[in-house]
């Protein structure tokens, strides 16, 4: 069976998307993973979400996709050990020596490999199996046929977002370092844990930079034109049941930094999919065409709002560092 993999950014959204039939749902720790602290769970509340997913037969996995440095190995060793005690499932892991140090520490657990990790091909696959991954996420931008080579190269759990980038664009997902050249602040909490802001490899929010205008210019000649550096994705579905013919195992819904309502809405309907897909030899999805526009638009508008709050954020933290240097 197919696993469907929700978002759990706020505890009413990791209940939500759990009463709606997600098979398990995925929760940030604030510091330890690539989102601002108000799209990632306390102690109690990631204490509180593996509590209530056990209760409904349901599992869940913890984000930690940052990058440790040398002293913060320990204290992540102990967060996790923390989060496997008390029921968590899995980990979304990025660090490369983080993800050997867990597969050693806790055999029995699943380890999914962040974008962040940067999968371009199946050797890249093979590697990250070969140090402990249970399932390697792919970027968004690969096609059925590229999605069963890898499968059937490297014999892993294949997990794919239920979002992609329909005009591709010049940033890797997962490898972006704008945001800190834009802003970058550091602080120390009382346990000694590095806090950023401005670089989510380093557990401060994203701030977005891409997706406000640039105008790129070639020497002095005069040329100039406007590009996007990254594509908005977008949720599909009618390609979902060659995904899953394809040996996809895992299908992860987007949006910890969405509204409780939408995310819980997306799951309602994928789940509905996924069961008719698993349930028929040639399944129909022509009748959920119009449940998906309607969510797209208001996927759109929420990211619309988040990305001018980001932005206008990264704009006023530059200005006050130039006018530092002055």
């Amino acid at each position: 069976m197919v696993m469907m993999m929700a978002p759990g950014g706020t505890l009413e959204m990791a209940k939500a998307v759990l009463d709606e039939g997600a098979d398990a749902v995925y929760v940030g720790v604030i510091g330890w993973s690539r989102r601002g602290a108000q799209d990632e769970l306390n102690e109690d509340e990631i204490r509180h979400t593996i509590d209530y997913a056990m209760r409904l037969g349901r599992e869940v996995r913890v984000v930690v996709n940052t990058l440790p440095s040398s002293t913060e190995l320990p204290m992540f060793v102990e967060c996790v050990a923390r989060y496997a005690e008390w029921g968590a499932r899995g980990f979304m892991i990025s660090d490369i020596g983080a993800m050997r140090l867990v597969r050693q520490m806790l055999p029995e657990v699943h380890i999914h490999t962040s974008v962040g990790c940067g999968i371009t091909n199946y050797e890249d696959v093979n590697f990250l199996r070969d140090i402990g991954a249970s399932y390697v996420v792919l970027p968004y931008r690969l096609s059925v046929e590229e999605i069963q080579k890898i499968k059937r190269e490297s014999g892993v759990g294949i997990e794919v977002f239920l979002f992609k980038t329909p005009s591709g664009g010049k940033i890797c997902p997962g490898k972006c370092m704008m945001s800190s050249y834009f802003s970058f602040r550091r602080w120390l909490d009382a346990n000694g844990k590095d806090h950023f802001f401005g670089s989510a490899s380093r557990g401060g929010d994203c701030l977005r930079v891409c997706q406000t205008e640039w105008d790129f210019k070639v020497n002095d000649t005069g040329y100039q034109q406007p590009m996007t550096i990254k594509s908005n994705p977008a949720l599909w579905l009618g390609e979902l049941p060659a995904y899953i013919a394809a040996g996809v195992d895992c299908l992860k819904v987007p949006g910890r930094d969405r509204s409780a309502n939408l995310v819980r809405d997306i799951v309602r309907v994928y789940r509905r999919a996924l069961d008719r897909i698993q349930d028929s030899d040639h399944p129909d999805l022509s009748s959920f065409a119009g449940e998906l526009e309607v969510l797209r638009a208001r996927w759109g508008t929420e990211r619309g709002k988040r990305d001018n709050r980001l932005i206008s954020e990264a704009e006023k933290e530059s200005r006050g560092a130039l006018v530092a240097t002055l």
